[in-house]
């Protein structure tokens, strides 16, 4: 088997896309052709796979955050424009005036909490990935925990057009047919766009990233101002999150509805939905405080052990991570990496580090 015929059986097992990896392939061999012998410096197919595999894990991870995104803003605003015209020029039915209340509970549902949980996750990770934009490879913890968000908000999103879909189907003896036909057909276009977005993810999700290092939670998502405090206290996160959506959807309903009432009673709905929420959903969209990051064994061992190939790669994640932050120059990089591959011992791997915080 060729060297090419290695590397792209690494990659494939690595989860890349067929047409990912036709073009390394071809790229390479074009390289090889007009470099007779050059694979010896390319190094070994099964690293090079992983570092392209890594690379690509990363920048895809974050352009689905991004679709998913725009996904459901489409979603967001097709909710937006039924509501506004059932409630301007087609009038809200009572719930017992519909087909079947087996229907309006889950449209209910559908239109009021599952809105809320999608707002939440995908801005949670749209922001990790645009917060994150300029590091190179993203630790493999930290690709998953953008997945887990985009796929909780694009099923929240589903189950949003799905309520205004049964809510079509429930009142549809009772609403304009106008109005029928333009809430349906909306929520089906934005189907077709979360569905596109879910494909996107589930292709980011198949590549597999082997970089090192935490997935960080929601605290980090926050300004540096009070992070520190919330994340030792998780609950006051999610309490405060509550009492805001409360306030703000229930003065919503208050002057919508011209009753103050109506407001209070949809303010306490809503505040209790997201403290549920916070509560169900926490851990799967890194609203729980992430575990202590643990420091590398190299830097706690004594100066005098030998270090492992595992201390170097954490120690170029770190180097690398301070690069993209614009803590070191290209040239101190290279230095630094060349220095870090050399050490033999944890004084000589902490020399290396000098002056640099490991990844927050």
């Amino acid at each position: 088997m060729s060297w090419l015929d290695n590397l792209s059986g690494e990659l494939r097992a690595r989860g890349l896309p067929r047409r990912d990896r036709q073009r390394i392939v071809l790229e390479l061999r074009d390289h090889i052709a007009c470099e007779p012998g050059c694979e010896d410096r390319l190094g070994d197919p099964r690293e090079l796979a992983i570092s392209f595999a890594d690379e690509l894990a990363t920048s895809e991870a974050r352009g689905s955050a991004f679709v998913t995104f725009a996904a459901l803003a489409v979603a967001a605003v097709v909710l937006i424009i039924s509501l506004i015209t059932l409630g301007r020029f087609a009038r809200y039915p009572g719930y017992s005036n519909g087909i079947s209340t087996l229907l309006f509970f889950p449209a209910i549902l559908g239109m009021v909490v599952a809105p809320q949980v999608a707002l939440v996750a995908g801005t949670l990770a749209a922001w990790r990935a645009l917060r994150r934009r300029r590091v190179l490879n993203l630790p493999a913890e930290e690709i998953a925990l953008i997945h887990r968000r985009a796929r909780v908000a694009l099923a929240a999103g589903f189950a949003t057009m799905a309520g205004l879909e049964l809510y079509v189907i429930d009142f549809s003896e009772r609403l304009p047919a106008w109005w029928l036909g333009l809430a349906g057909g909306l929520a089906a276009v934005a189907g077709v766009g979360l569905f596109a977005a879910s494909r996107t993810l589930a292709r980011a999700r198949a590549i597999v990233s082997g970089t090192r290092g935490r997935r960080g939670d929601i605290y980090d998502d926050l300004p540096a101002l009070g992070r520190r405090w919330l994340r030792t206290r998780p609950w006051l996160l999610g309490a405060l999150a509550s009492v805001a959506v409360g306030l703000a959807l229930g003065a919503f309903e208050a002057h919508a509805e011209h009753s103050v009432l109506e407001g209070i009673q949809r303010g306490m709905f809503e505040g209790l939905v997201a403290a549920i929420g916070f509560v169900v959903l926490g851990r799967a969209i890194g609203a729980r405080p992430a575990p202590t990051p643990v420091e590398s064994t190299a830097l706690a061992a004594p100066l005098d052990r030998l270090v492992a190939d595992s201390d170097r790669a954490r120690a170029e994640l770190v180097l690398r991570e301070s690069y993209a932050g614009g803590r070191l120059t290209l040239d101190e990089l290279d230095d630094r990496i060349s220095a870090v591959h050399a050490a033999r011992t944890a004084a000589q791997l902490r020399a290396a580090l000098a002056h640099i915080a490991p990844p927050s």
